[in-house]
């Protein structure tokens, strides 16, 4: 089997059995950014291309660059769009993660976007994904049961929805959308308001009821502990961005007290 696709078989088992899988979002243009969480050990990161300035060339380099190391790389499309997630399959996408899916129509139609006919509507020429055509009968055995289908949840609707749409074969799990969440339900990061609380409570009834990996979100080792103690699987960190920006501020403050200590 192709490496890429055997990476993404094995993680979409562990997602299947309950187990906790650590993902990150990279929103920064160069693939060292896929070679240092690759590196680090995380098992997914999902190139973002919704919230940046990522190019389809970009997104391939980061595809690319993940074969050096275990970690599966998936992509944030824009919207559900059967054109551009076609592109993203094609260039070697081991997984998608979707934003603002709100409606069992909207999976199914995610999952018709990503599967072959007669199971889906995906138009052929899997050009990078199959090795430039050299393994495309290698792809076309391994392909259904390796590519991972999370969606995000983030509006009111969404987890009104949530057990629908988690009940759609081929979805494999749901992250929440937690910005987007409470600003849909007027309490912009407001985490503790009731509704809320309802709503992240109503994706993980689904996740729950239907057997798929889900997660809020971790930021720590203290999140990271309550989000495994809930039962959350899908532990989607910060990203490329936030690291970086943190960091630097961190060693900025650090730096700056060390000079204005000793004027």
């Amino acid at each position: 089997m192709l490496r890429s696709l055997e990476k993404s078989r094995r993680l979409k088992e562990r997602i299947a059995a309950g187990e906790p899988v650590l993902g990150t979002q990279l929103a920064m243009q160069d693939p060292a950014s896929m070679e240092i969480f690759g590196r680090a050990g995380f098992d997914w990161a999902s190139v973002d291309t919704e919230h940046s300035a990522q190019t389809l060339l970009t997104v391939q380099a980061m595809m690319q660059a993940a074969l050096g190391w275990d970690i599966v790389p998936f992509v944030r499309p824009l919207i559900l769009d059967h054109d551009e997630i076609r592109r993203f399959l094609d260039i070697g996408a081991s997984g998608l993660l979707c934003p603002f899916i709100e409606t069992a129509e909207q999976a199914s139609q995610l999952v018709d976007a990503c599967r072959y006919p007669p199971h889906g509507k995906r138009g052929w020429n899997p050009l990078r994904a199959s090795v430039y055509h050299l393994a495309d009968d290698e792809y076309m055995e391994a392909y259904n049961e390796s590519l991972i289908i999370l969606v995000i949840i983030e509006s009111k609707l969404g987890a009104e929805n949530a057990e629908a749409i988690l009940a759609v074969d081929g979805i494999d799990g749901v992250t929440v959308g937690p910005m987007d969440l409470s600003m849909d339900l007027g309490v912009f990061r407001q985490w503790d308001a009731p509704s809320y609380l309802e709503a992240v409570e109503q994706i993980r009834a689904g996740a729950l009821a239907t057997g798929k990996g889900f997660g809020t979100g971790v930021y720590d080792e203290a999140s990271a502990r309550r989000a495994i103690a809930n039962k959350e699987t899908l532990l989607l960190s910060l990203g490329d961005v936030n690291v970086l920006a943190n960091g630097a501020a961190r060693l900025a403050t650090d730096l700056r007290s060390a000079i204005e200590a000793n004027p």
